[in-house]
C-alpha cells in the first residue's frame, strides 16, 4: 500500500522540472477557459433572447461559429509555426477583446435585423481569435515540458481547463442570477473581455524560447518557410495522412462534446424549467473530471493511449442511453415518483458518464496528436487535425437546431408534466439520434486496429 501511494505521488513530481513557461501556458488556458466555457454555455441563448434569432437560427449560427472555428484553426496552426507563439497570442486575444466586447454591449445600442447582422459578424470574428488559442497553447505545451514529463504535462494541463469550467459555473450563474437571463448574458461576454485582458498580458512575459528539451529546438535556417509553404509541406506528409484517417473515425463520439452546447442549455431550460441554474448544472462535468484527473493520472499513463482512446469513446458514447430510454420507463425506479425526477435522474446520469469517459481519453488525444507531429511543425499538426470537424460541425449546428425545434421545443414540459411522453414525440428520440452517432467512433477504430 505504501509503494502504491509513493508510485501515485511520484507521478506529480515530475512537474517539479516544468519550466515557468509551462505554468504561464497553464494560467493562460485557466483565463481563457473561464471565459471561453461561460460564453459557450450561454451562447445558444444569447443568439435567442438578445439577438432575436429563432431556436433553429440559433442553433444554425453556433454550428456556423464552431465551424468557423475549425476553418481558421487549419489555417492559422501554420501562422503559429511562422510567426511564433507570442505574436500568435497577440493577434488571438485582440480579436476576442474586440469581439466580446462588442457581443457584450451591442444589444443597448441595437435591435432588430441590424443587431441580428451584427452578432452574426462578431461571432466570426470571434472564431478567428478562439482559433488561434488552441493550437499556439498546444505548441507551447510539448515545448515547455520534456519526454519524461510531456503526458503528466498534458493531463496537468486538461484539470487546469477544467478548474475552469468549473469556474465558469460559477460565473454564468453569479451573472444571470444578479442580472437576470437576458442581461446575464450580456455580463458575461463583458467578462470574458476582462479575461482576454489578463490572457494578453500573460503572454507579454512568456518566453516562448525558453525550451524544456534541448532536442526539441529549431534550427533556425536562411530561408524564412511562409504559413503557406509549411501547410502545403505538412499534407504531403505520410504521418499527417494517417493521422486525419484516425481523427475521421472519432468525428461521432465528438459529436457528444459539441450536442453539450449547442443542445443541453435548451434542453435543461426547456425540459426541467425556465429558471434552472444552467451555471451549476454545468458545473457537474468539470468538477468530476478534475477529481477523476487527480485520482487517475497516476494510473492512466501506465496504458496505451489509443487503448484509452477507444475505452473512453465508448464510455461518452453510452453516457446517452438513459436519456435515450422513454421518460416513463424511470418511473419504476423506487426512488423515482414523478417525471421531474427522471428528468434529474437521466440527465445527472448522462452527465456523470459522460465525464468518465472524457477523462479517460481526452487529454490523451490531444498528447497523441502533438506527440506526432515534427517539433517545426506543432501549429500546424494541431490546427490541422481539426479537419475531421470541418465536416461534423455544420451538420451537427444544423440538426441540432432541427431537434430542439422538433423534440425540445418551448412548452414540452408542460406535455411532459400531461404524460405525453410518447418516443417518438420526446426528447428520447433526439439522444437516440446522437448515441447511434456517437457510437460509430469506438467501434470503427477497433475495426482499424
Amino acid at each position: 500500500m505504501l509503494k502504491f501511494v509513493k508510485d501515485y505521488f511520484s507521478e506529480f513530481k515530475v512537474l517539479k522540472t516544468a519550466t515557468k513557461e509551462f505554468w504561464i501556458i497553464n494560467g493562460i488556458q485557466f483565463f481563457d477557459g473561464l471565459a471561453y466555457f461561460s460564453m459557450i454555455t450561454i451562447i445558444s441563448l444569447y443568439l435567442t433572447a438578445n439577438a432575436g434569432l429563432s431556436d433553429v437560427d440559433s442553433g444554425f449560427w453556433v454550428g456556423i461559429f464552431t465551424l468557423a472555428i475549425t476553418i481558421f484553426v487549419m489555417m492559422v496552426g501554420s501562422i503559429c509555426d511562422s510567426i511564433g507563439i507570442k505574436k500568435s497570442y497577440y493577434l488571438g486575444f485582440g480579436l476576442l477583446i474586440l469581439s466580446r466586447l462588442g457581443l457584450g454591449v451591442a444589444p443597448l445600442f441595437l435591435e432588430g435585423s441590424i443587431l441580428a447582422y451584427f452578432a452574426k459578424a462578431l461571432l466570426l470574428l470571434m472564431a478567428f481569435g478562439t482559433s488561434m488559442i488552441m493550437p499556439v497553447t498546444n505548441t507551447g505545451l510539448r515545448r515547455f515540458t520534456t519526454k519524461k514529463n510531456r503526458a503528466t504535462g498534458f493531463n496537468m494541463y486538461y484539470l487546469i481547463m477544467n478548474v475552469g469550467a468549473v469556474g465558469a459555473g460559477l460565473v454564468v450563474s453569479f451573472f444571470r442570477n444578479k442580472f437576470g437571463n437576458v442581461a446575464g448574458n450580456m455580463a458575461i461576454l463583458d467578462f470574458g473581455v476582462a479575461m482576454a485582458s489578463i490572457t494578453f498580458f500573460l503572454s507579454i512575459i512568456l518566453n516562448e524560447h525558453n525550451y524544456a528539451d534541448e532536442s526539441e529546438k529549431i534550427e533556425e535556417t536562411t530561408e524564412k518557410k511562409s504559413p503557406l509553404k509549411i501547410f502545403f509541406e505538412v499534407w504531403h506528409e505520410k504521418p499527417f495522412r494517417k493521422l486525419i484517417l484516425f481523427l475521421v473515425l472519432t468525428i461521432g463520439v465528438r459529436l457528444v462534446f459539441t450536442h453539450q452546447f449547442l443542445v443541453m442549455p435548451k434542453y435543461y431550460t426547456r425540459a426541467i424549467y425556465n429558471d434552472l441554474n444552467l451555471g451549476y448544472v454545468n458545473m457537474i462535468n468539470p468538477t468530476i473530471i478534475v477529481i477523476g484527473l487527480i485520482l487517475v493520472i497516476p494510473i492512466i499513463n501506465k496504458f496505451d493511449t489509443v487503448k484509452l482512446i477507444i475505452v473512453g469513446m465508448s464510455i461518452s458514447a453510452f453516457s446517452l442511453i438513459p436519456m435515450a430510454l422513454p421518460l416513463n420507463w424511470f418511473l419504476y425506479i423506487p426512488f423515482i415518483h414523478n417525471y421531474n425526477e427522471a428528468l434529474w435522474f437521466v440527465i445527472l446520469a448522462q452527465i456523470i458518464i459522460f465525464a468518465f469517459g472524457e477523462l479517460t481519453f481526452s487529454p490523451r488525444f490531444t498528447e497523441y496528436i502533438a506527440s506526432v507531429a515534427p517539433k517545426d511543425k506543432v501549429g500546424s499538426y494541431m490546427g490541422l487535425s481539426a479537419l475531421p470537424m470541418f465536416i461534423a460541425k455544420p451538420v451537427n449546428g444544423f440538426v441540432s437546431g432541427v431537434l430542439i425545434a422538433k423534440f425540445c421545443y418551448p412548452g414540452i414540459r408542460a406535455k411532459i408534466d400531461m404524460g405525453d411522453v410518447s418516443f417518438a414525440h420526446s426528447p428520447s428520440f433526439m439522444w437516440l439520434i446522437y448515441f447511434l452517432l456517437a457510437a460509430t467512433s469506438p467501434i470503427a477504430v477497433i475495426m482499424l486496429r
